[in-house]
């Protein structure tokens, strides 16, 4: 669940504050959270974690930078899974592991397990009836960035320059 996912990366940045830090869309972009997670219909947000070593990050502002996006589609299990499983390795890696380490000591990498969290949530393939995934300029460059996922991926791509 949604939830999860929320609790995971909140203990991970607990744990591993010096190689993670854990901000919100709604926070980094200003996009407005879409309301309908938990019972209380709580905002769904978007997190965002970033893995690097911050203490060295200064001198490096040059540092290559990795995305990774769990999913677009609410209804996709296995991505989430799989971005919270890599950060995991990584940060509990750092200190053992010195190809992990080398790793993080030399590039950024964003997370984003649910960018349509609302969708993950309702686990249903769309956001508010938007099928994410059709909803950039490439398909359609007039009535695009309808939904929230969309537009938060946009913003996160405009802020960075991620190494393909």
């Amino acid at each position: 669940p949604y939830a999860d996912i929320v609790s995971e990366l909140k203990a991970l940045a607990r744990e591993h504050g010096d190689l993670i830090s854990l901000d919100t869309a709604e926070n980094l972009y200003g996009q407005k959270p879409l309301k309908g997670c938990g019972r209380r219909k709580t905002p769904c947000h978007v997190y965002i974690a970033h893995i690097t070593n911050h203490a060295t990050a200064a001198e490096d502002p040059a540092r290559p930078q990795v995305f990774f996006s769990g999913e677009l589609h609410g209804n996709e299990r296995v991505g989430p899974t799989a971005t919270l499983e890599f950060a995991r390795f990584i940060l509990t890696s750092y200190h053992t592991n010195p190809w992990v380490k080398n790793l993080v000591d030399t590039r950024s990498i964003t997370i984003v397990p649910t960018a349509n969290a609302l969708g993950y949530h309702l686990f249903t393939r769309e956001e508010l009836g938007i099928d994410v995934n059709r909803d950039f300029p490439i398909d359609d460059p007039v009535s695009c960035m309808q939904s929230r996922a969309a537009r938060v991926l946009n913003e996160i791509f405009r802020a960075n320059l991620f190494q393909l």
